[in-house]
């Protein structure tokens, strides 16, 4: 009769151990989509503030660039340059992505601070600049 009772024992433990090992596994894989989505969305944030500031680069002045991003009631064009894009990074006035240009005179340089938000949060920034023409 004991060996029944150990048989039992040994199964519950065996149980126990499959449950955790499952539960630890499923913990790493969610964790690791949680960071490939972030890895992804800082990878097209990149994207995104090169491409902003290839366009600044080849612009005169904001008019132009905002001209350029402007798809779809996208772009705004204030003290600065302001452009939203979906998920897949196509032009959306409503979309999660938003991409400010900053542009500031200095002597005879411009400097653009390009900033890529994701539903409001800074993701990337990079700074570039070019010579005022006069």
């Amino acid at each position: 009769m004991k060996r029944k009772n150990n048989l039992g024992l040994e199964i519950v433990a065996i149980l126990a151990v499959f449950i955790m090992s499952i539960s630890i596994l499923s913990k790493a894989f969610v964790s690791a989509r949680s960071k490939s989505v972030d890895a992804a969305r800082l990878s097209d944030a990149v994207t995104l503030a090169s491409n902003g500031a290839d366009v600044f680069l080849s612009c005169e002045d904001d008019r132009q660039i905002y001209e350029i991003f402007n798809e779809n009631g996208n772009a705004k064009l204030g003290d600065d340059v302001t452009a939203c894009f979906d998920d897949d990074l196509k032009a959306d006035p409503n979309g999660a992505f938003r991409m400010d240009i900053i542009t500031k005179e200095n002597g005879d340089f411009i400097d653009a601070d390009i900033v890529i938000y994701y539903r409001d949060v800074e993701l990337y920034r990079i700074n570039t600049g070019k010579g005022a023409t006069r």
